[in-house]
């Protein structure tokens, strides 16, 4: 269930295939994940793969200034479950966490740890977890009133369709959950990314949610989670370099031609905002800080504190991979998402669970502008 979409952020944050990132991780050649015999592969070299697993994490932490000596305590340390790592791994689960955090992890992981354990031929067992008598309760089982969740293709039953379309769901309905938690918890510490205050309290992960264009539109504009993605970090630094908002999206060639000033993208800024703008350049971590250090840059910028910036921001790069995974296709306008009812869906998670964090403090800042925080209330910028 959800855990498989956490494991698809994975291969998008590192910018693989899943039989590439199993090999990267794993050391098993991607040959054999490809001919369906990786996990056999894998148990059958358990201690040699996971030794390789081990030096991968090492020389990750490694980066982040871990020494080796604090490796071991480190790795019997971490926590278990795909959510609750995840939450770990963007430095939102900490002791300042709030209660309500670790308990909804805690309720999505055991789901999922549930689910794995269950026979392929218990049948009801499935039924009941993924159902209104499971520990997640009823709200997961609601219909999403959206166009469509991204479902892989399939040649099955009516009746097969009906239970994957209601296990979809379900998973859509954890997904948004785990992004509404994680959203409140990020907005509690707007501080960490140097963020303004402003977006204290806001639904921060609604910005990457724009109602659709109309029909029939010849031309739409790159709207979905990544190019609102793209516009949030242009707005952003622009703030942190100015001392205020853009009062609209800033164009392609204004951020374009800002990516040029840092030296990073010299004589391709344009393409490079382009490309993400699009979708047609996916967004990996490792394009995301690219990214984050042209917007944010300045002649007295320090590379570490950069690097701090692009750590503290990530949380918004995993919201729009996620968000990504689950609105399908427009089939009217290839190349872009059909994003119908997702905003709304969202938004009644993010309510849902407001009453379980404390209230934010009072911002200082200004506001952020309408067409950030209420995509569509605006015209579209014109890149």
């Amino acid at each position: 269930m959800l855990f498989a979409l956490h494991i698809e952020v994975g291969h998008k944050l590192v910018g693989m295939a899943p039989a590439a990132f199993f090999e990267y991780t794993t050391g098993v050649s991607h040959m054999t994940y490809r001919r369906g015999r990786g996990y056999e592969a894998f148990f059958a070299r358990r201690e040699k793969t996971i030794a390789g697993s081990d030096s991968l994490l090492l020389r990750m932490l490694q980066k982040r200034g871990l020494p080796d000596a604090s490796f071991r305590g480190f790795k019997e340390s971490l926590p278990q479950g795909h959510s609750t790592m995840m939450f770990h791994g963007l430095g939102l689960l900490d002791e300042h966490s709030a209660p309500a955090t670790r308990e909804l992890i805690r309720k999505l992981d055991a789901s999922d740890k549930r689910l794995c354990m269950l026979a392929d031929t218990d049948v009801s067992g499935f039924a009941a977890e993924i159902g209104p008598v499971s520990e997640l309760g009823l709200d997961y089982c609601v219909p999403l009133a959206v166009a469509g969740i991204r479902k892989p293709e399939a040649d099955l039953t009516e009746a097969e369709w009906a239970a994957v379309n209601f296990a979809f769901n379900r998973r859509a309905q954890m997904a948004l959950s785990f992004l509404a938690a994680m959203d409140h918890e990020i907005g509690h510490r707007v501080g960490r990314a140097r963020l303004p205050d402003s977006l204290s309290g806001l639904p921060g992960f609604a910005m990457l949610l724009a109602p659709p264009e109309s029909r029939g539109r010849r031309r739409h504009v790159p709207a979905d989670p990544a190019a609102r993605l793209v516009d949030f970090i242009g707005a952003v630094g622009y703030l942190d370099r100015t001392g205020g908002w853009p009062e609209r999206p800033l164009t392609t060639a204004a951020m374009g031609a800002q990516a040029e000033l840092s030296g990073t993208r010299d004589g391709e800024g344009d393409r490079f905002i382009r490309g993400l703008r699009s979708g047609k350049d996916p967004l990996s971590r490792l394009k995301f800080r690219t990214l984050v250090h042209t917007q944010f840059w300045t002649p007295t910028a320090k590379p570490a504190d950069l690097d701090d910036l692009a750590d503290g921001l990530e949380v918004y790069l995993v919201a729009a991979l996620l968000l990504s995974l689950l609105i399908p296709d427009d089939p009217t306008a290839p190349g872009h998402l059909d994003r119908t009812g997702w905003r709304g869906a969202y938004l009644a998670w993010w309510e849902r669970h407001k009453h379980r964090y404390p209230p934010p403090a009072a911002p200082a800042a200004p506001p952020p502008p309408s067409w950030l925080i209420d995509p569509g209330a605006v015209d579209p910028r014109h890149a």
